[in-house]
Parts: structure tokens; C-alpha cells; sequence
């Protein structure tokens, strides 16, 4: 292997899997537009959300494996145990990139280097663990909750390096994975900030909420907190949730449903601001994309999201209801009294912090972290072997 730089080693690259077009799976198809000449693995391929850009090669196969795939939760995580382990393909590389938790089973190589790039923690078994309730249901999941984290305590501790998607993230695992902090670097994901602009639209006379309608999101509270409030909202997205939400909503609350790029831009753009209430998350894209837009970002005090709001001037902090501090509704009604201190221009400066190019600037340093730290030769031997050059 030649561990002189990163540049001349052999990198490969493998993703958990392309389910869902999320944000993971963006991450993955933007390492491999990064190292170009990389091969991309995959868990479980998708054609149908593939960019016709990218190139993948399915890793786990199989009849009963592709069945599990397909049928989800323990099927699925068992063809991930048992696929990711031996892994043949990725064997014979200098330097391997993983993206997601089931690359973690993984065992590579002694002299393999290895960079795992991680989106979140096993959230239900660990900081989301409270909201599991109570009754027989409950404890049989504790049990399992349990055994998926001692599964994974083996496997958290065979990379050379850990790049988390945000400061909040890595926390967690040193929190619950016993990850040492300093192994772990932060590169927040791959935001396409060029593609936003404020002059894709005038700035209207709506708010603009704009992701998928499902609980975690809780965009029932921002539907809630426009009941008594003059102002217009719009809620681009869809998922299981938006059949209540309509019921639930007033007259001055749209929605758009599914919005194709091109508008969802317009919206950004055209939005007096944006309001994101998404759960603790872990980093939050589409606020990114609104600050890139110039739209100021009213978002929730928890997770990322809070360090997305600079307080005052891009925007404005919420807290739910219960917690001291201001609400939806105030901040809503102290953006229509005071505005933003910086200018659309300013906003969208501050977002560049999150572009394509500063994550391939990131994951570049951290694989040549972790080539740097990773040899495993002999503190002697370069003296040594430098003397026998002189001899001979």
C-alpha cells in the first residue's frame, strides 16, 4: 500500500444504501463526484434515484439478501450484519470511505485505512430513547434497543477516523458509541449553495415551511402557531402527515405539496422567511438552502437548527411549548416588527459555510488525517533503513 498522501493512494468508497434520495444519500453520490475515479459501493442500489451522473455497484446480493432488503427492519439490518463484514470488493483498497452506521460491521484489513463518514447514532436506541413509552411492546424494544447497541459497541472502534455531519452528532457518539473525540473531525454535508440565490424571486408576503410532513418535523406546531397570526404560510413537502395537517390548518395556511426544484427555489427566494421546527436535528438541509437564498431562518433552539439562527441577524430562535424562552408566535411577530439585521446578501454569504465546496475541501483533510496517523511501522526502521541506503 502506498501511504504516501492521500492523492496516491487507492480510495474506494461504499454507502449503506440508496433508499430514500435523502440527504445520505446525497453525501454518498457527492464523495463519489469528489474522488472521481473512486468506485461507489452500495448496500442496496436504486436505480430510479440515481443522478444520471453516478455509477454504483450493488455489495450485498443475493436472493435472500435482497429479500431482506426489500422487507426492512430486522431482515434488513441482518443482510447488513452479515453483508458488510466480509465485503470482498472493498478488501483490496489503499483507502476505504464509508457513509452510514452499516458499514460499521465491516472488518478490514490491518494496513486498510478507513474514514467512516456518520450522519446520525442509532437514534431510537440512544438520545430519542425516552420516547418509547411504557407497557409490554416497550420492554420487548428495550431489550432489542439494548442488543443493537451492544452490536454496535464492537463496531465503532475499527476506523482510523470519524467524520460526523455536525457538532451536534459527533457529541452523541462520543456519547453512546465511547468514540474519543479526537477522532472524530466534523464536515457538515454537501449543500448545493449555488444553485439558491435571492434573486430567483421577489420577496413576497408568505412564510415558507418546506419539508417532509412527518412527525419529526412537527409541523403541526408551526400550522398552530398561524391560527392567530395575520400572516400567510406555505408548506411545501408531503409525507404521512399532511392529511391531518390540512384538517388541521386555516385558510392562510397553503399547501404545495411535492415542489420540483426550480420552484422550490422561487419559494426560498420569494419568502419573507423560513420556518423550520424539524426535532433535534442533526444537521437540516433545506434551512441551509433558505439561507442560501437570503431568506431569513426562523428556526427551533435545539439540535443544529440553533446554530443555523444567528439570533437577530438572519433570523430568530423558538422554543416549544413548556420550555422558557420565546415561542413560534413571538418570533414570528418579533421578525414582523424588528426584520433581520443582515442584508439577503449577508444571508447567503453565512451559508457558504455549508457548500459543496467546503465539504470536499473537509473530507479531503480528513482522509489525509487519517493516511498521516496511520502508519504502523517501527519508530526505528526509517533511521535504520536511511543507514543502510548511505552503506550501501
Amino acid at each position: 500500500m502506498d501511504r504516501g498522501s492521500a492523492g496516491r493512494s487507492e480510495i474506494a468508497l461504499a454507502h449503506w444504501g440508496e433508499h430514500v434520495n435523502g440527504g445520505g444519500d446525497r453525501v454518498a453520490w457527492e464523495l463519489a463526484r469528489t474522488f472521481e475515479d473512486a468506485p461507489l459501493y452500495v448496500g442496496w442500489k436504486d436505480e430510479s434515484i440515481e443522478p444520471p451522473d453516478i455509477e454504483t455497484e450493488q455489495l450485498i446480493t443475493g436472493r435472500l439478501n435482497e429479500w431482506a432488503l426489500r422487507r426492512g427492519g430486522l431482515a434488513r439490518m441482518a443482510a447488513h450484519l452479515l453483508g458488510w463484514q466480509k465485503a470482498d470488493p472493498l478488501r483490496e483498497y489503499d483507502v476505504l470511505l464509508t457513509s452510514g452506521n452499516e458499514p460499521l460491521f465491516y472488518v478490514p484489513p490491518t494496513e486498510q485505512v478507513w474514514v467512516a463518514y456518520v450522519h446520525h447514532t442509532n437514534r431510537r436506541q440512544s438520545d430519542r430513547i425516552g420516547e418509547l413509552g411504557d407497557g409490554p411492546a416497550a420492554t420487548a424494544k428495550l431489550l432489542l434497543y439494548y442488543l443493537v447497541r451492544v452490536a454496535f459497541d464492537h463496531n465503532t472502534h475499527k476506523p482510523d477516523l470519524f467524520v460526523a455531519n455536525s457538532e451536534h452528532v459527533k457529541r452523541r457518539m462520543v456519547r453512546y458509541w465511547g468514540v474519543s473525540p479526537e477522532n472524530v473531525a466534523v464536515v457538515y454535508p454537501p449543500v448545493d449553495t449555488d444553485a439558491y440565490s435571492p434573486a430567483a424571486a421577489e420577496t413576497g408576503s408568505y412564510y415558507l415551511t418546506l419539508s417532509r410532513l412527518d412527525w419529526h418535523k412537527s409541523v403541526d406546531e408551526i400550522v398552530e402557531a398561524f391560527d392567530d397570526l395575520d400572516a400567510r404560510l406555505v408548506v411545501a413537502g408531503d409525507g404521512p402527515d399532511r392529511a391531518a395537517l390540512e384538517r388541521r390548518a386555516g385558510d392562510n395556511v397553503e399547501f404545495r405539496g411535492y415542489v420540483d426544484e426550480g420552484e422550490k427555489r422561487e419559494l426560498l427566494a420569494g419568502a419573507k422567511a423560513f420556518v423550520f421546527n424539524g426535532q433535534d436535528e442533526d444537521f437540516g438541509i433545506s434551512p441551509v438552502e433558505a439561507l442560501a437564498s437570503g431568506t431569513p431562518l426562523l428556526g427551533v433552539r435545539e439540535g443544529m437548527t440553533q446554530y443555523q439562527v444567528v439570533d437577530g441577524k438572519n433570523g430568530y430562535t423558538h422554543v416549544r411549548d413548556g420550555s422558557e424562552g420565546r415561542t413560534l408566535a413571538e418570533s414570528i411577530r418579533t421578525f414582523e416588527a424588528e426584520g433581520v439585521a443582515w442584508s439577503d446578501r449577508e444571508t447567503e454569504s453565512f451559508a457558504e459555510r455549508f457548500s459543496v465546496g467546503a465539504f470536499r475541501e473537509g473530507i479531503r483533510d480528513a482522509i489525509s488525517r487519517a493516511v498521516e496517523g496511520s502508519s504502523i511501522e517501527p519508530s526505528w526502521y526509517a533511521d535504520v533503513d536511511g543507514a543502510t541506503e548511505r552503506d550501501a
